[in-house]
């Protein structure tokens, strides 16, 4: 089981099969995207059965069935689409509850050291790295996820090493959110203990290794021409930085959002699938565009549940809200929370952390009126 356990794994946060698909086409790739949910699937079925996520489940009943009411395209697709989550969203879920921080940890720092891999060996004119993750934005959100997630390893030597590793990663995505989250994450790390201060004195050690590889091989980025405009003290460009705001993006899709704003436009209508051109980039508005109002306000309670209740367990378990933050930051610049499996499997890994330290408290309670009445 355990074989399975972390062929699994890898298969999801590593985002094996969209490499495949990128690299060797659909066939290969397809087949591989259904290896992942049968793997979940007997992991499941082997695996002890326990409370499902009816969180997640019922948000996205209400998403898929309400969607499906406007679909337009081809509805084997659809139903395709709809059985593998549900399959993926249940089986998950398990794997999930047998996750240690450990794991989850190291599986995101080996996605992570895809993207420096790819800089030095795969040199693109673009200028902006992603790894296994295809996407420089979505390859943002591994970074900072497996940046937060040092601040709860007990081994001072791993969290400090994790740290440069997740912020070199993200740093070479050039992607502007995983700078914001990764600035605001470590604000608030002084919160633990002021020491963390030390992090930003590692940023200069970071930026310095970027300016090495950009000799090295160049790394041809317009953000990064930026940043070297700053450290020499030249005029900055602000006009080609600022392209491609997803404010405007966002902005493209307001009005189709009031032209139905109960029951939505469609699945796939916000997420450019089926001919739809031009997605949303904003899991919020996707929900909402899609299939109205009432998914959408489960969606927002779901996310805003686990912040609130990250902010409730910070003194135990303080990288949840950093990992909290950076999911919700996250989906505002991305559409794919129903299928891009690794970021769902993210927020179930907080949802559970969660649970683990009610239970925790709940314990200790117990413990300590035993010991009251016993005295």
């Amino acid at each position: 089981m355990k074989l399975l356990k972390y062929v699994t794994f890898s298969l999801v946060l590593l985002n094996i099969p969209s490499v495949v698909l990128f690299s060797f086409g659909p066939a290969l790739g397809s087949l591989l995207s259904y290896l992942t949910i049968l793997f979940l699937a007997i992991y499941y079925f082997f695996e002890k059965k326990t409370r499902p996520n009816w969180w997640l489940i019922i948000i996205s009943i209400l998403f898929f069935m309400i969607g499906g009411f406007q679909f337009i395209g081809l509805t084997s697709g659809f139903i395709f689409d709809t059985i593998k989550y549900f399959i993926y969203l249940i089986s998950a879920y398990e794997l999930v509850k047998n996750t240690s921080i450990a794991e989850f940890n190291i599986f995101f720092l080996i996605g992570a050291l895809t993207i420096p891999l790819e800089a030095l060996f795969l040199t693109s004119d673009y200028g902006r790295y992603a790894g296994f993750y295809i996407n420089p934005n979505v390859a943002g959100f591994i970074c900072i996820t497996g940046y937060a997630t040092t601040y709860g390893l007990k081994n001072v030597t791993a969290k400090l090493i994790g740290q440069f590793l997740f912020t070199l990663a993200g740093l070479l995505t050039f992607s502007r959110t995983f700078i914001v989250i990764w600035l605001l994450i470590n604000v608030i790390s002084l919160k633990i203990s002021i020491k963390n201060i030390r992090i930003f004195g590692l940023g200069f050690l970071i930026i310095g290794t970027l300016f090495f590889i950009d000799e090295v091989v160049g790394l041809n980025n317009p953000r990064f021409e930026q940043l070297k405009s700053i450290v020499n003290n030249e005029g900055v460009d602000t006009e080609e930085i600022n392209e491609d705001s997803r404010a405007d993006t966002w902005a493209r899709f307001y009005d189709k959002i009031l032209e139905s704003p109960i029951i939505g436009n469609g699945y796939g209508s916000f997420s450019g699938k089926e001919g739809h051109g031009l997605g949303v980039h904003n899991s919020y508005l996707m929900v909402l565009g899609e299939a109205g109002i009432l998914p959408f306000i489960l969606f927002v309670l779901y996310i805003g549940y686990l912040l609130v209740m990250s902010i409730f367990y910070f003194n135990k378990k303080p990288n949840l809200i950093m990992q909290s933050i950076a999911l919700s930051l996250f989906l505002l610049a991305n559409h794919n929370f129903f299928t891009f499996y690794y970021v769902s499997f993210a927020a179930m890994w907080i949802q559970y952390q969660i649970e683990v330290a009610k239970n925790d408290i709940k314990t200790d309670k117990i413990e300590e009126e035993n010991t009251l009445a016993i005295g």
